[in-house]
């Protein structure tokens, strides 16, 4: 399967400008990734949105490092964050509610169609690796159901390697409605990238490594 999109996750303007240098085709834009990546500050948003016009540019949306289960007040942050995103002229956000293993619709019916209607395109980042196994089905079809685009994911646990989840993640892929793209991610790098979509028939792979 070859790849068509390389999407790299990075954390400051530079790094956004060097990794499309490289080839990437899609940017996604973090502070701080080694929490896992949290919402950019307005100045690196407005740089990168400057510095990079030709492929899209998704900005993560996450309060906060640790778990993915937030109070009322990061919530209402959140939604900020996306009239803020979308006020700087961003197109495409990530962001995930997980709360006790299972999505936490009410909260995702509320960012989702806060950004709908803000005109954002929705991608579910990584939270949805907490979801329980046996109810990921069940969520990536209400997620489809409600116009999300993408579901990045690993598959499990970020201490093993992706190619651990590979049978699962099929699995995935294979149920997963044809509206909504699975987009593997977490350890996956330029040297085993084309063997993981060639394994998933993915031709998009995620990762700060992949270029």
């Amino acid at each position: 399967m070859t790849i068509t999109i390389r999407e790299v996750a990075v954390d400051s303007v530079e790094a956004a400008k060097q990794a499309r240098l490289k080839g990437a085709n899609r940017i996604e834009l973090n502070s701080q990734l080694d929490l896992g990546g949290l919402t950019p500050d307005t100045r690196t948003i407005i740089d990168t949105l400057i510095a990079i016009e030709d492929v899209p540019v998704v900005i993560m949306v996450r309060p906060r490092s640790g778990d993915f289960a937030y109070s009322e007040e990061e919530l209402q942050q959140m939604q900020e964050n996306l009239q803020q995103i979308a006020d700087l002229g961003g197109q495409f956000v990530t962001f995930g509610v997980v709360r006790d293993h299972q999505l936490d619709y009410e909260a995702m019916t509320t960012l989702i169609n806060h950004a709908h209607n803000l005109n954002l395109e929705v991608i579910m980042h990584m939270a949805f690796d907490d979801i329980d196994d046996e109810l990921q089905l069940t969520a990536i079809q209400w997620l489809a159901d409600h116009n999300v685009k993408r579901i990045l994911m690993h598959g499990g646990t970020l201490e093993n390697p992706i190619t651990d989840y590979l049978p699962k993640i099929q699995t995935l892929v294979n149920s997963a409605p044809a509206n909504i793209t699975i987009l593997p991610g977490g350890g996956i790098t330029s040297k085993n990238a084309q063997m993981i979509a060639d394994t998933l028939g993915v031709n998009e792979v995620h990762g700060s490594k992949i270029i």
